[in-house]
């Protein structure tokens, strides 16, 4: 959420940042918001004015004589009418008004370029080259049913497509990429935390995704549960840890770093068709996520800083990146600014996103409530950052895509020999 005064101020830089968006401005209307709340502001002063007219003249009803009590009590009803009827006309215009302030989009970062979409997204930095394989190389879901880490066929038959079945040495290389980038992390300073996958709608509207991408969230059905409220899903642990302060006011020193592990789930709508072979575009898959809670001078900084983690994570597993400078139409509603960092896969010959990064400001904070406490005293809204420290599926995917040798086999990265116990992976 924005800050209001900010809306008001700052109309012009507003809509821009609709269009920058490739949004639709009469959806996502500056104007009508702002009449809304130069509306609300009238209507709530009328209201006050006239509850106070209405005890004014209760108290002189009862301190009246008989005589003069009977024109007090017509004037008396007839502000209760005119307040009931200004009441109604205010909440409705409040809704209204709340409406067209959640779906007010982040303001994205001035060094964001703008585009229409991921056409519009730009390098600004790579390491490891495009490297090529000098014999012909399977593609990662061959590989794996190959070697017998992979079964995409049994899922389809117990749960259907874009699920999968890890096997054998499949799940020791995740426990091990784990264990590897816990173990970095917790060193760093970030305490762990694991959260709950089920949330209830407040988490995913205070971390953006309500009410814009309700139909990527699984939701449990009312007559499943004890207290008959609505579950979701989460499609990421951010929406459970940042919703973990919700109210709060963070005292001490700044920021809070949490390493969050948890199951992830998404309906994928919309990539009906794409990427469908092997185990890249999944409903499920778990991830390590990196939350910092800062102040809002220093939210870039951190956002450098879990850059550089992912960046170190990916060279020292010595697997080919770049990292893209997301553009304007290319984020979500949340997002004040984004980096991807996608890894190269040999056999494609092209790369393929394994991490993300990205900025979210004071929106997060706004929606739940979240400030810190200065050193002087006063609060604050803190700032968020939300970023990838590893996913399963997708490193996994990559390391046999870059790992893969001409016998079928696949070397162990030199990082993560002392987790599996192997330096290659054989049938």
């Amino acid at each position: 959420m924005l800050d209001i005064n900010y809306v008001r101020t700052n109309k012009e830089e507003l809509k821009q940042n609709i269009l920058n968006r490739q949004l639709d401005p009469k959806k996502f209307n500056v104007d009508e918001l702002l009449q809304l709340d130069l509306d609300k502001k009238f209507l709530i002063q009328k209201v006050e004015a006239l509850r106070k007219k209405r005890n004014e003249i209760t108290q002189q009803i009862n301190k009246t004589t008989e005589s003069e009590r009977e024109e007090l009590i017509k004037t008396a009803k007839s502000i209760r009418k005119e307040l009931k009827k200004e009441e109604e006309k205010s909440e409705k215009i409040l809704l209204r008004w709340r409406e067209l302030m959640d779906l007010m989009p982040n303001v994205t970062n001035s060094n964001m370029p703008v585009g229409k979409d991921d056409s519009g997204n730009v390098e600004i930095k790579s390491w490891g080259g495009k490297p090529k394989h000098k014999f012909s190389a399977k593609h990662h879901l061959d590989l794996g049913e190959s070697l017998g880490l992979i079964d995409v066929k049994k899922s389809a038959l117990i749960s259907g497509s874009r699920f999968y079945y890890l096997l054998n040495d499949a799940v020791s290389l995740e426990f091990a990429l784990f264990n590897y980038v816990f173990q970095k992390l917790i060193s760093r300073g970030f305490a762990p935390i694991e959260t709950p996958v089920l949330v209830r709608e407040k988490a995913l509207y205070g971390t953006g995704y309500f009410p814009f991408e309700n139909d990527q969230v699984y939701k449990i059905e009312k007559h499943n549960l004890e207290d008959k409220n609505e579950l979701y899903l989460t499609g990421t642990s951010e929406q459970a840890i940042v919703s973990y302060h919700m109210d709060d006011l963070l005292k001490g020193k700044m920021p809070k770093k949490y390493l969050g592990y948890s199951p992830c789930f998404r309906s994928e709508v919309g990539s009906w068709g794409k990427d469908v072979r092997g185990i890249k575009r999944v409903h499920q898959f778990n991830k390590l996520e990196m939350i910092y809670f800062t102040t809002p001078e220093t939210s870039q900084k951190y956002m450098v800083e879990a850059l550089a983690i992912e960046e170190e994570i990916l060279q020292e597993l010595e697997l080919p990146y770049h990292v893209l400078e997301m553009c304007t139409g290319d984020v979500g509603m949340a997002t004040h600014r984004k980096w991807d960092v996608e890894v190269f896969l040999p056999s494609q010959q092209e790369y393929c996103e394994t991490m993300s990064n990205s900025d979210l400001a004071s929106y997060h904070a706004r929606r739940l409530n979240i400030k810190y406490q200065k050193e002087d005293g006063s609060r604050d809204y803190v700032h968020t950052i939300s970023a990838t420290a590893i996913t399963n599926t997708r490193i996994i995917l990559a390391i046999f895509d870059n790992f893969q040798q001409e016998d079928g086999s696949i070397r162990v990265p030199k990082i993560l020999q002392q987790y599996l116990g192997k330096e290659v992976i054989t049938k």
